[in-house]
This record gives structure tokens, C-alpha cells and sequence, in this order.
């Protein structure tokens, strides 16, 4: 997952920066999304369901149900991580945070 990222980073570094959308999600608050996106993401991995179909529709639900809670649309999203992407400085700060926050709770799960 790592590497896709960064392989994601890379190309787009190339394209420049844009202008911040109207409706940016902040980067405190894109960082508890990506956060809760990834540990979403694990959840869902676990689950043994075939055929992927299927899991792709309890993804999509929880997703969505993951962005009423904070208050924001996949559109928001969409754009606000786009735009982070083309911006790789801000993009690097933070998925360094992501990481550290998930590299901390799966520490404190493992207790």
C-alpha cells in the first residue's frame, strides 16, 4: 500500500501545483479521514466475502457512512486528496501523520 502511494506521488509531481478548491478539507481534518480510510480499508481486507463485488458494496457503504461522520462528501474528498496529491510537500506532511497515527494504534491494539 506504501509503494502504491508513492509510486501515485511520483506521478504526479510532474503535473505542478494547482489552486486549493473552494471546499479543501484542512489538513488536520484530511488527515483523520485518511487515517480512518486506511483502518477502513484493513477491516474490510478481512473480511473473507467472495465475490469482490460484494465487498466492494460494504466498502462503499461504510465509506460513506465514515464521510457523513465527518462531515464531508466523496466529492470533498476527491478533490481535497487530488489536490493534496499535486501538491507533494503538503501530500508528504501528511501522510507522514497518517502513518505515525496508524503506526500508534495498531501499538496500542497489540497490548
Amino acid at each position: 500500500m506504501k509503494y502504491f502511494f508513492l509510486t501515485v506521488l511520483i506521478i504526479f509531481v510532474s503535473c505542478g501545483s494547482k489552486d486549493e478548491p473552494d471546499n479543501l478539507i484542512d489538513q488536520s481534518k484530511m488527515v483523520k479521514t485518511l487515517t480512518e480510510i486506511h483502518l477502513l480499508e484493513a477491516k474490510i481486507k478481512a473480511i473473507k466475502i467472495y465475490p469482490y463485488d460484494s465487498i466492494q458494496v460494504i466498502y462503499d457503504h461504510y465509506e460513506s457512512l465514515l464521510f457523513e461522520n465527518l462531515e464531508i462528501s466523496k466529492e470533498q474528498y476527491e478533490e481535497s486528496f487530488n489536490y493534496y496529491l499535486e501538491n507533494p510537500n503538503k501530500f508528504e506532511k501528511i501522510y507522514n501523520i497518517v502513518v505515525d497515527s496508524l503506526l500508534q494504534k495498531e501499538k496500542t491494539s497489540n497490548r
